[in-house]
């Protein structure tokens, strides 16, 4: 029979695996913001900063949907979905970077990294 401090060390390690799941989920909207912020900053005409700023979110957001998120509905190997998270995330901190914002697109990095490392050593395997 568990005891009481076997018990609520599960429960203490399954609230911190759900606050690193809050930042994983608070992670992937702040690319989806990112990737926004960089379209309207782009140096062109008002209509293509319009484009980018709503048009690269949106496909990013199909992207997610359809190929990352947990429930998605095509099914890649571990490795590959890891590769193109990187890569979502990766584009994200360059397109910081590149709108003028180096601090915060290395301290979302940063983030993104912690998090979804943790996420990664405390999920049930």
């Amino acid at each position: 029979m568990e005891s009481t401090r076997e018990r609520s060390g599960v429960y203490v390690t399954g609230m911190i695996h759900a606050f690193f799941l809050l930042l994983v989920f608070l992670s992937e909207v702040a690319a989806i913001i990112a990737y926004g912020y960089w379209g309207f900053q782009f140096h062109s005409s008002t209509w293509v900063k319009w484009a980018l700023g709503i048009g690269i979110p949106v496909v990013v957001i199909v992207v997610w949907g359809l190929f990352l998120s947990p429930k998605a509905s095509v099914e890649f190997p571990q490795a590959l979905r890891i590769g193109m998270k990187v890569m979502v995330f990766g584009f994200a901190a360059a397109a910081l970077y590149a709108a003028g914002r180096p601090r915060l697109a290395f301290l979302f990095g940063l983030c993104v990294l912690v998090s979804h490392g943790m996420d990664y050593m405390l999920a049930d395997k």
